[in-house]
């Protein structure tokens, strides 16, 4: 059995006395990030080579929303895959996730990228950053590894740290497609998640809610 084998196991075994799901655990993602490189990518994209990892570094959503003064938050960024991307079209990109080892990633990941600032914060609040900080708050394919109250403290959480008008993009599993799973939302909880928005809209994939939310004055 080789190093990543092992220390993935470890979580995984951790939780299965529980019933639950290792991805959605801290211990799952700090024993991937102590892996190689290589491995660490296999255990967030099931599967992928390093070159594919920085292959697909695009968003989910239109690239127009971003703009050159544009300040930009990447929730639960991992290893900071579309760091490169996003952070050739605005001003400032920050990367916030709460294992440390995955921010360690992220940076040897995204040496150089002069504009990119990670950081490790709790895994459920953004308590770092002030009330109208940044124009975009985007999370990439996270969303499905965090239970449901802590998605909704994230959502609330972009919400604040946004600027009026500032907009919020993640994708959100459905639960008819992840059935059973401790992460995934019917339509009536991924609007509910959404309410701290002044505005919020869905659209439906097979597996996900790709969901945008909209800023108001107070956040």
């Amino acid at each position: 059995m080789g190093l990543f084998s092992r220390i993935v196991g470890r979580a995984v075994r951790r939780r299965q006395a529980d019933g639950g799901d290792p991805m959605l655990t801290r211990e799952y993602w700090e024993d991937a990030a102590a892996a190689p490189l290589e491995q660490t990518v296999h255990a967030i994209c099931d599967g992928y080579s390093y070159e594919q990892f920085k292959s697909n570094a695009g968003v989910h959503f239109d690239e127009s929303e971003l703009g050159p003064d544009s300040v930009v938050l990447d929730l639960a960024c991992g290893m900071g895959r579309t760091c490169r991307r996003v952070a050739g079209l605005v001003r400032e990109y920050h990367g916030v996730d709460f294992a440390p080892g995955m921010i360690d990633k992220a940076r040897e990941h995204n040496r150089g990228v002069s504009n990119a600032v990670f950081h490790v914060n709790d895994g459920a609040a953004l308590g770092g950053f002030a009330d109208g900080t940044f124009d975009v708050v985007y999370s990439e394919l996270a969303f499905q590894h965090m239970p449901k109250a802590v998605q909704r403290s994230y959502a609330a959480e972009a919400a604040r740290v946004l600027k009026e008008g500032g907009r919020f993009f993640a994708q959100l599993s459905r639960s008819e497609f992840y059935k059973g799973a401790e992460h995934a939302l019917t339509e009536e909880e991924a609007r509910g998640m959404l309410s701290p928005f002044a505005s919020h809209s869905l659209a439906r994939t097979e597996a996900y809610w790709l969901a945008r939310g909209v800023a108001g004055a107070s956040g």
